[in-house]
Parts: structure tokens; sequence; C-alpha cells
């Protein structure tokens, strides 16, 4: 509280009756945004971990109600390795549990970034196995040790990461006018000429993700009642399409 006055004195009014501080008539966020996602991420985080670190922001007066998340099952000591070798830009040795094999699998990652799809959380990394950037569900590495080899490709030429696509997300064309409005207001589309367009930037290696998330990769004709939303642009991202069966 003290370096919040000390920068900044007329944002907030002091309340003796209430013992503490109120937002003053000049007040405006300083530290954080007024927009309601980044409220809601906070309160979406809150309820994952069911901890008290997040009160403070939060507020401890709002309860939040949340589906449960499976456990995720990713081990303490491998997370721990990922992240200092990303910090310190070494390779892991690593034992892999791939779906699509018969058995454990035993290889080199180079890891650089973590993502998240709102279901999985992934590690970035360029793969010894396969020769390539690749990302790799962290649940599914059982043990991780460094290892000295030297990555034979930077980061920076990981195009899947660095690059971009735009997906346009628009409605689908047979929903009635009420419909219509009631989709585009709940995903923030914007007014395109004749079109509701929600228009995003993902990066190529997450661009799969997102696509099977929102269910914008099913096949063509799809039902109204099922895929408010598809894309406007699909032939253009259809090479980023995941296989199907895999997220």
């Amino acid at each position: 509280m003290r370096y919040y006055l000390d920068r900044f004195p007329e944002a907030i009014d002091f309340r003796p009756e209430l013992r503490g501080y109120v937002p003053g008539p000049n007040f405006k966020p300083r530290f954080a945004s007024d927009d309601p996602a980044e409220y809601l991420s906070l309160l979406q985080a809150r309820a994952d971990s069911q901890g008290a670190a997040l009160l403070p922001l939060t507020g401890g007066t709002v309860q939040v109600g949340a589906l449960p998340s499976p456990a995720m099952g990713i081990d303490r000591a491998v997370l721990k390795q990922l992240v200092r070798a990303i910090h310190q830009g070494q390779g892991l040795s690593v034992t892999y549990l791939a779906m699509r094999a018969e058995g454990p699998s035993t290889r080199t990652l180079w890891p650089h970034a973590l993502l998240n799809t709102g279901l999985r959380w992934y590690v970035r990394a360029y793969d010894s196995e396969s020769s390539s950037f690749r990302n790799f569900v962290i649940a599914r590495i059982s043990n991780a040790g460094k290892s000295e080899a030297r990555s034979p490709v930077p980061s920076s030429e990981d195009s899947g990461w660095h690059k971009h696509v735009t997906a346009h997300v628009v409605l689908h064309p047979k929903l009635n006018a009420h419909q219509q409005a009631v989709v585009a207001r709940e995903f923030g589309m914007k007014r395109t000429g004749k079109q509701w367009v929600w228009s995003v930037e993902l990066r190529q290696c997450l661009a799969g993700h997102f696509f099977r998330r929102y269910g914008l990769d099913a096949k063509p004709p799809v039902p109204p009642s099922s895929h408010w939303v598809v894309l406007r642009n699909r032939a253009e991202l259809r090479p980023y399409f995941l296989p199907g069966g895999s997220e």
C-alpha cells in the first residue's frame, strides 16, 4: 500500500469508518487493466489451484465455482528440470510416454517454451528423434535428466513458434438473427462489412489446438446446434489442423 500511495496519492482515499482505502474520483488502473478477461482469468487460476496465493488479487468475498480439471499428472521434478533447461538453454534426456507408441521412448529434448491449450500443458522443444521442433505433453514425461549435448538447431529457427497465422472465426450461416447477435456478443466479434468476425492471431504451433478447442476443424457440413462458429479461411488454415484423435 505504501508503494502505491507514494506513486499515485491522488488515486485512492482513506475512509476512517472502513479503516482502509477506497478508489478516489481520480482512480484509474495502474498495474492492471479494467478488462474483464484479466479478472476472470485470475478467478479461474484461483479456482484451479484451490490455494490462497491469489486471494489478495481477486478478493476473498467473491466465491468461485469451476469444473474440476484432471490432476494432469505432472511430475514436480520434471517440471523443475524443464524450467531450468529453458532458463539455461540446455538439453534434457527424457522418457516420453507417447500415445501412439507401444511403450516408453528415450529421447533428448532442447526445450525453449511452455504452452497451455486450456486442456493440457506442453513443452515446446527440439526433438532428437524426429529432428524437428514439436509440442510434448508435460504429463507424459516420466523423468528428465540434464544432457550435455548441444542443440543441433537454435530455438530462433523454430518457425512453428515464431511464425503466426490469423484465424477469421465467423458465425454459422444457419443461425437466425437473434442467435447471431447472442453468439457475436459472447465471442466479442466485430462487425466487418456484413459479417461478424473474431480475428485471432495464433502461433503456428498452437493453431491446431485452437481449432480443436472450438470445433473449427470439424468436417463440414456441421449443424448450427453444435457449431455456432466456423472458420472463414478454413482452406488456408487446414494444414495446421491436428491429426484425428490427438490434442
